[in-house]
């Protein structure tokens, strides 16, 4: 149901996640370049024989599930209970990709090119927006469940 504020953060997770794809998630700093992890892959690569795009194969297939999933959760209004479930798993593998970014990406190349310095980019701060927005959703399924069973009551 459109009308559903909570279908409304569910379309604005989806719409934010898709930013991934525009900006970088963090940038390195070594001694002649620049480089920049995005979803797509590194970009101004050192070495391009380790950090292929395969390399980032796994960031790339989370971000398609993390934009296709509200929007599954959205169509799927009549079960409120599982558009819950949904949500959590949502937020989820959005804790997952943070932290495969963290402990996995950023660590590898920092050690691979020993940069001097990393700074996350914009592309880190969607997650933690769709973060907040998953969770205004899912208070705001409950709101929706505990209205269907106040008018159970009264019946």
């Amino acid at each position: 149901m459109i009308q559903r504020i909570q279908t409304l953060y569910l379309f604005l997770t989806a719409l934010i996640t898709v930013l991934l794809f525009f900006f970088p998630i963090a940038s390195f700093e070594h001694i002649d370049t620049n480089m920049e992890l995005t979803v797509l892959g590194v970009n101004n690569q050192i070495d391009a024989t380790y950090f292929s795009k395969l390399y980032t194969l796994p960031l790339l297939i989370l971000t398609i599930i993390l934009i296709l999933l509200p929007l599954f959760i959205s169509i799927r209004y009549k079960h409120r209970e599982q558009q819950v479930k949904l949500c959590q798993l949502d937020i989820f593998l959005t804790v997952v990709f943070i932290g495969i970014v963290f402990l996995y990406y950023v660590s590898n190349i920092q050690k691979t090119i020993s940069c001097e310095k990393v700074s996350y980019e914009f592309g880190i701060f969607v997650l933690l927006i769709d973060l907040i927005f998953l969770v205004m959703a899912i208070r705001g399924i409950k709101k929706d469940i505990e209205l269907v069973k106040s008018i159970d009551r009264l019946r």
